[in-house]
């Protein structure tokens, strides 16, 4: 098929899904999966190779997000139904009050993401979330408090490193990191203000309730309070440092797989065990199993009552680990009937400023099959040959780097993870997730562009 047709495919793929998922109301796993199917068909993917490409982006997918997303989800139980949530959410709402809670989440968040995968952080910071949004008066509006946290946590896994799409991306490119870095801040910095502003602002538009406690966590919470455990009384509130290290540890142990990779030799046994413990994985297990001890055992529960409340945090995941797996196989029958190469190449013919190509190859394929990630990685080889015929400076270099992550911001819908995680995870439907989420990172992104081009301006003067 022509390139003009591949993205004519594409995007009437995309439009087919959000007419299935929010007019017809059918489940996104089935349209996805239903979309998928029919994609792969009229592309003319052999009829004995659809399924087993379906396979593979399911599977491709859920290798890695199954085991995030459940892990994740027991220890936010647990941090949940410890009590610990609550205890944060208070604490955050005595030192910075009620109408700065937002901004405390967005500042809090931005501070987590940098060393930690976008999904995960998501993740753990659910419970927190909630919790201060429940104990806010009035009618709350779950976008005010939801909002800011994906997008400061996003900003900062598309523009930062130690994250996998910017560090290789700049590889790609041959950038210095370090300046990647030190130059992505003043424009993540800049897209994080704008995500707050816009947050609030759309929060005024578009409402979503604050999910109520799921029945099972409910249960399960309830058992804690009235002494069913065994016990005559409540046992007391964990602290608020203990709750901090349950969350923290699993982020630390993240940033310094991370860093042992960027900064040790490859073999090193040293960096071999941090690597391995640094795993996203890994390390979520040991937050479990820290918070296992640290905030059920020391407060009384037995191995039945934590089996329970880890019991508790299982069904929730099942919806969210299939959708995912589900964008998943989207994203891989984009790329296999040549979508995504088709949206590059027809970009990459139309002569446009190396940093605007830059910005808009990102975006472009990030809508076409979803991951920020890919979309870097993907931009980046194309955007290098005009680097090296350009001979642009080191700086330079890196600025288009950096663009390239901010591109890969835009344009989040239904074939990203991330999009149904933070969507179920806060009770948001997914016409109302299109409205504010994909709108507001959108929009950051664009804020984050206009911000790279007076850096390429201050630079072309300086150079």
């Amino acid at each position: 098929m022509s390139p003009t047709v591949l993205v004519l495919l594409g995007l009437a793929s995309v439009l087919a899904i959000l007419v299935l998922i929010i007019k017809a109301r059918t489940h996104p796993f089935l349209a996805l999966l239903l979309v998928s199917v029919a994609l792969a068909l009229v592309a003319g993917i052999p009829l004995r190779e659809v399924v087993p490409l379906l396979k593979d982006g399911m599977g491709g997918t859920l290798g890695g997000v199954a085991l995030i997303v459940t892990l994740g989800a027991m220890l936010g139980a647990i941090v949940d139904i410890s009590g610990g949530a609550r205890v944060l959410a208070a604490a955050l709402e005595r030192a910075v009050g009620e109408k700065r809670a937002p901004l405390a989440l967005g500042a809090a968040s931005f501070l987590f993401g940098i060393p930690v995968f976008v999904d995960v952080a998501t993740i753990v910071l659910v419970p927190i979330v909630l919790a201060v949004a429940r104990r806010m008066s009035g009618r709350v509006n779950m976008l005010a408090y939801a909002l800011p946290t994906v997008a400061a946590l996003l900003t900062v896994h598309v523009v930062l490193p130690p994250h996998p799409g910017i560090v290789g991306g700049a590889e790609v490119m041959k950038a210095d990191v370090g300046l990647v870095l030190v130059i992505g801040l003043i424009p993540s910095i800049v897209m994080w203000l704008v995500g707050q502003w816009l947050s609030s602002v759309i929060a005024k538009r578009v409402f979503s309730p604050v999910p109520e406690l799921r029945a099972e966590l409910s249960g399960a919470a309830a058992d804690d309070t009235d002494g069913t455990d065994g016990a005559s009384a409540r046992a007391a509130d964990p602290s608020v440092g203990m709750v901090l290290a349950a969350i923290l540890l699993p982020l630390a142990l993240i940033m310094a797989g991370t860093v042992s990779a960027l900064f040790m030799d490859e073999g090193d046994p040293i960096a071999d065990f941090l690597a391995f413990i640094g795993n996203s994985p890994i390390a979520l297990l040991i937050g479990v199993l820290f918070a296992s001890v640290t905030l059920g055992f020391a407060r009384g529960w037995s191995v039945s009552r934590l089996e329970e409340v880890l019991a508790a945090a299982l069904p929730a995941t099942a919806a969210v680990i299939l959708i995912t797996g589900a964008g998943g196989t989207f994203g891989a029958v984009l790329t296999a009937t040549g979508v995504a190469d088709a949206v590059a190449d027809l970009l990459t013919s139309t002569g446009l400023p190396i940093l605007v190509l830059a910005w808009l190859l990102a975006a472009m394929i990030r809508a076409a099959q979803g991951s920020a990630t890919v979309a870097t990685l993907t931009t980046a080889p194309l955007i290098l040959p005009m680097t090296a015929s350009m001979g642009l400076s080191t700086p330079q270099i890196a600025l288009v780097t950096v663009t390239i992550g901010i591109g890969s911001m835009a344009f989040s819908h239904v074939n990203d993870s991330l999009f149904w995680v933070w969507s179920r995870y806060f009770g948001v439907s997914t016409s109302t997730a299109l409205k504010s989420y994909t709108v507001t990172v959108t929009l950051m992104s664009l804020a984050g562009f206009a911000v790279a081009l007076v850096l390429w301006a201050l630079l072309a003067v300086v150079g």
